[in-house]
């Protein structure tokens, strides 16, 4: 009982501020509910003028923003293309240096497989020359 009390009293308030507030500033409210202070045939042609000026500025300000938005998004475009075409560059050249390794490894395997044993004593001592040569260099430093 008290919450339905207390609720037709804020309801009667709130219609009670509504019809003064109306009365005070000498507007009805339109079919929709709302009023608008920008009643065109209420308005002098000053305050046209100035709503047609803001209006003006707004548009121009808009206006700004999508050319700056089209350079930014046009921009991006052209670093989309070049690095499609970096992509497509580095795809080539990982291919190229897979052919070459698979072609490295074919000519090691064909080695390993001969029975001449100097061409194998050849891949050691570069191998045990390239790592002496890498020890030192890196703990002479």
């Amino acid at each position: 009982m008290y919450n339905s009390n207390s609720r037709q009293r804020q309801q009667n308030n709130y219609s009670n501020n509504t019809w003064q507030r109306n009365q005070l500033l000498n507007e009805t409210p339109s079919s929709s509910g709302r009023s608008t202070p920008y009643d065109p045939s209420r308005m002098t042609d000053r305050d046209l003028l100035s709503l047609e000026s803001q209006n003006d500025e707004e548009l121009s300000g808009l206006h700004s923003k999508v050319a700056m938005l089209k350079k930014i998004t046009m921009d991006i475009g052209h670093e989309v293309r070049e690095s499609t075409v970096f992509l497509s560059e580095l795809d080539q050249d990982f291919g190229r240096t897979g052919g070459l390794l698979n072609t490295t490894y074919t000519r090691l395997k064909v080695m390993a497989s001969t029975q001449n044993g100097r061409y194998m004593c050849y891949m050691v001592s570069f191998c045990v020359f390239v790592f002496f040569f890498a020890y030192f260099f890196i703990y002479r430093r």
